[in-house]
Protein backbone atom coordinates (compact mmCIF):
# COMPACT_ATOMS: atom_id res chain seq x y z
CA UNK A 1 0.00 0.00 0.00
CA UNK A 2 1.08 3.71 -1.13
CA UNK A 3 0.33 7.01 1.02
CA UNK A 4 0.78 10.38 0.18
CA UNK A 5 1.32 12.75 3.05
CA UNK A 6 2.11 16.54 3.01
CA UNK A 7 5.37 17.78 4.82
CA UNK A 8 7.08 20.75 5.38
CA UNK A 9 10.16 20.65 3.33
CA UNK A 10 12.81 21.39 5.41
CA UNK A 11 11.92 18.77 7.21
CA UNK A 12 11.54 16.22 4.33
CA UNK A 13 14.97 17.57 3.19
CA UNK A 14 16.70 16.91 6.44
CA UNK A 15 14.87 13.71 7.15
CA UNK A 16 16.41 13.01 3.48
CA UNK A 17 19.68 13.83 4.46
CA UNK A 18 19.70 11.91 7.56
CA UNK A 19 18.32 8.59 5.80
CA UNK A 20 20.77 9.05 3.74
CA UNK A 21 24.14 8.75 6.10
CA UNK A 22 21.91 5.96 7.94
CA UNK A 23 21.98 3.84 4.32
CA UNK A 24 18.89 4.03 5.04
CA UNK A 25 15.58 5.30 2.41
CA UNK A 26 13.25 8.04 3.90
CA UNK A 27 10.49 5.77 3.49
CA UNK A 28 11.93 2.56 5.77
CA UNK A 29 12.64 5.47 8.86
CA UNK A 30 8.96 6.04 8.51
CA UNK A 31 7.88 2.86 8.06
CA UNK A 32 10.53 1.94 11.11
CA UNK A 33 9.16 4.65 13.17
CA UNK A 34 5.48 3.83 12.70
CA UNK A 35 5.90 0.50 13.16
CA UNK A 36 7.21 1.33 17.03
CA UNK A 37 4.35 3.78 17.05
CA UNK A 38 1.95 1.05 16.52
CA UNK A 39 4.18 -1.79 18.49
CA UNK A 40 2.51 -3.27 21.81
CA UNK A 41 4.37 -1.44 25.09
CA UNK A 42 6.80 -3.25 26.46
CA UNK A 43 6.51 -4.21 30.45
CA UNK A 44 6.13 -0.93 32.28
CA UNK A 45 10.08 0.29 33.45
CA UNK A 46 10.75 0.04 36.64
CA UNK A 47 10.34 3.53 38.65
CA UNK A 48 14.04 4.06 39.01
CA UNK A 49 14.92 3.91 35.56
CA UNK A 50 11.51 5.96 34.22
CA UNK A 51 13.63 8.54 36.58
CA UNK A 52 16.57 8.40 34.36
CA UNK A 53 14.49 8.06 31.37
CA UNK A 54 15.58 11.03 28.80
CA UNK A 55 17.91 12.86 30.98
CA UNK A 56 20.98 12.28 28.81
CA UNK A 57 21.20 13.84 25.51
CA UNK A 58 23.89 12.34 22.78
CA UNK A 59 24.45 14.19 19.20
CA UNK A 60 22.56 12.78 16.10
CA UNK A 61 25.90 10.99 15.08
CA UNK A 62 26.68 9.60 18.50
CA UNK A 63 28.34 5.62 17.51
CA UNK A 64 27.62 3.98 20.89
CA UNK A 65 29.66 0.87 19.46
CA UNK A 66 32.43 2.99 18.49
CA UNK A 67 32.85 4.38 22.24
CA UNK A 68 32.44 1.01 24.01
CA UNK A 69 34.95 -0.24 22.37
CA UNK A 70 37.68 2.57 22.57
CA UNK A 71 40.07 1.49 25.55
CA UNK A 72 39.46 3.59 28.85
CA UNK A 73 41.07 6.75 29.57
Amino acid sequence: MSITIDLNDALVQQAERYAQQHGRSLAALVEDYLRQVVQEPAKPLAPAVQELYGILSLPADFDYKTQRDEPAR
